[in-house]
């Protein structure tokens, strides 16, 4: 911890005076200017929420949860009803800028700098340039080059001042490089597609020549040389870590055995390793640029650059609604595969008769403890919805889709395109019941098979670059059902795409928290993708794609390509645990508890 921030966060709350300027974020956030020129930024809890689903969401890491408790003066249990203070230079890049051009409201890009408009407080005096300079580039020591960059400023500021930031000296937040006092930068905090925060630190003074940068992820760090004749990233290898799992798995986004196959040889000619398995603690690891995911690429990669664009339209579209034990609340199940589709299978394991299983216990969950209306897409023509009370489970794969008339899902394409259109066909129907759109979500239950290596729950959730423009189905066999005579053609503009990713995200990454919480396993690189990557393609699965349920996701619950985790599969109390986990997950999207919504309303109402 930086020795100022380490000072912050060991300073008692004291109560606030009244604010220059208050400004609400988001609904859940709001930030205040005060009158002796500090940010303060309040954030209500959700329901359910504990300090590191918090912390992981306002700052980007889980683990700084005990900082944000100790600035507080809180123990470890979250008190859901009463907001969180949190210090401006914690939180994550997208929520640090938001809040200060919330509060900010003349401030503007200006060719790459950032145009400061000073406000005044109770005198003529405004903000410090030392302040400007905490707020804007993570260290005050930088007003001395702010100064420079405007030499006609004094030292002391007045209302309506213009405040130049050069780009050399801002954080990524604000589309620039600068470190911090610690050396790290607000970019440090990689948006929530990652658990690792990054952060830059110094270039290697060995190669003078090249464009070096450094990316720490936890402890380790990523260099970059852009000069070489094919742009690589290095990567040291710590004690205890595999090339495949450490490197190819986490900085590449590979998860098919085939694909980390593919990308370990392509490493391992590319750095001219004799022995994989005699790679010392230490070994500078280079992995070629084109195959680094975008958040482990330079922050002015352009892949990085838009994909952090995205996540911020995405989430400024998201805007969550309440619902008081899921009242109102619409929730839309398939359950994937079925019928002469098994989906994945390994040791006996059928994926499509498992998730059914879990599928229909979540049902049972919903309909039992909660107000939600909930809708299957598919149905087992022998036994239902009935949750079978065995460990293992036989009996036949008989699946039906419940469109009109049925499909038997003979065949698996058919099968998913057919899903979509039922799934819109009770979206449209919820609609004209006036249920608010925000209050219907499309959960597809699976089961994967990835890297044996690998284990736990991910979700994929539909990425806004993937689903845009119309789509058709007019064989037949699509036809003849209703669903998709009522409505054929499915279109989706940008705006309806960016919201759908950042509702369906929202929702991911509450399912996964539950996950979490809960002891159970959940994939330990990105457990939230925006895509599929596989076979040297990148695409959204035809379920969420083409759905126009704007919160939705495909949910693998475990990796039957894991030996622990398809015994697990096999056990019926670990099934009723993935369906708490999902419930959970929902109850937490839309939950606030009487207290809480109240103080919100009034909150809304200042």
């Amino acid at each position: 911890m930086c020795g100022a921030l380490a000072v912050l966060l060991a300073a008692p709350i004291l109560p606030s005076e009244t604010p220059l300027i208050s400004a609400r974020i988001t609904p859940e956030i709001r930030a205040s200017l005060t009158s002796d020129y500090e940010i303060d930024v309040d954030v209500m809890p959700h329901d359910g929420d504990a300090w590191s689903r918090l912390s992981k969401r306002v700052t980007g890491d889980g683990d700084r949860w005990r900082d944000l408790a100790a600035f507080n003066n809180a123990g470890e249990t979250l008190v859901t009803y009463k907001t969180v203070r949190v210090p401006l230079a914690m939180l994550k890049p997208g929520l640090q800028r938001d809040v200060l051009t919330g509060v900010f409201l003349k401030d503007k890009n200006d060719a790459g700098n950032w145009r400061h408009v000073v406000i005044g407080g109770s005198g003529v005096e405004g903000e410090s340039l030392w302040k400007i300079a905490e707020w804007f580039t993570g260290d005050g020591a930088n007003y001395v080059e702010i100064r420079k960059a405007n030499p006609a400023q004094k030292l002391s500021t007045r209302s309506g001042d213009v405040i130049v930031i050069p780009k050399r000296l801002l954080t990524a937040a604000f589309g620039g490089e600068a470190e911090g006092k610690n050396g790290s930068t607000a970019a440090t905090e990689i948006r929530e597609s990652t658990d690792d925060p990054v952060e830059r630190t110094t270039a290697d003074e060995k190669s003078p020549q090249a464009a070096v940068e450094a990316v720490a992820v936890g402890a380790p760090s990523l260099t970059y040389e852009r000069n070489a004749s094919e742009p690589y990233a290095t990567y040291r290898l710590q004690k205890g870590e595999a090339l495949y799992s450490s490197v190819a798995i986490r900085f590449t986004g590979r998860v098919y055995s085939s694909d980390v196959g593919d990308v370990v040889d392509r490493i391992v000619q590319f750095n001219a390793i004799g022995d994989v398995a005699r790679i010392p603690v230490g070994y500078p690891v280079k992995i070629p640029m084109s195959l680094l995911l975008p958040e482990y690429r330079p922050t002015d990669d352009p892949t990085r650059v838009a994909q952090e664009k995205t996540l911020r339209a995405s989430e400024k579209l998201a805007k969550r609604t309440h619902a008081r034990n899921l009242e109102g609340v619409h929730v839309i199940l398939d359950a994937g595969h079925g019928g002469r589709d098994a989906g994945t299978t390994h040791d006996g394991i059928w994926e499509s008769r498992y998730v059914y299983d879990v599928t229909c216990r979540l049902k049972r969950i919903l309909e039992k403890r909660s107000g939600a209306k909930v809708s299957l897409t598919t149905k087992s023509d022998s036994n239902g919805y009935d949750v079978d009370d065995d460990d293992e489970l036989e009996g036949d794969n008989d699946q039906i889709l419940l469109t009109t008339p049925n499909y038997k899902l003979d065949d698996a394409t058919v099968g998913v395109n057919l899903r979509w259109y039922l799934a819109n066909s009770i979206f449209r129907h919820a609609i004209k019941r006036k249920t608010a759109k925000e209050k219907v979500v499309f959960i597809s239950i699976h089961a994967d098979s990835l890297h044996p290596s690998l284990r736990g729950a991910m979700a994929y959730i539909p990425g806004g670059r993937f689903v845009q423009g119309r789509y058709q189905k007019t064989d037949s066999v699509y036809l003849a059902r209703a669903e998709v005579r009522e409505h054929p053609v499915v279109k989706h503009t940008e705006k309806e795409s960016l919201e759908a990713e950042g509702l369906s995200r929202d929702l991911a990454e509450s399912i996964i928290d539950a996950f979490d919480r809960s002891g159970m396993k959940v994939h330990p690189f990105n457990p939230v993708r925006d895509y599929v990557m596989r076979d040297g393609g990148e695409w959204v699965p035809a379920v969420i794609r083409y759905n126009v349920v704007p919160t939705r996701l495909l949910l693998e619950i475990c990796n039957l390509g894991n030996r622990r985790d398809r015994d697990l599969m096999k056990n019926r109390k670990w099934r009723d645990h993935v369906a708490e986990a999902v419930y959970r997950g929902i109850v937490d999207f839309y939950g606030r508890d009487a207290q809480a919504g109240s103080q919100m309303a009034d909150r809304r109402s200042q």
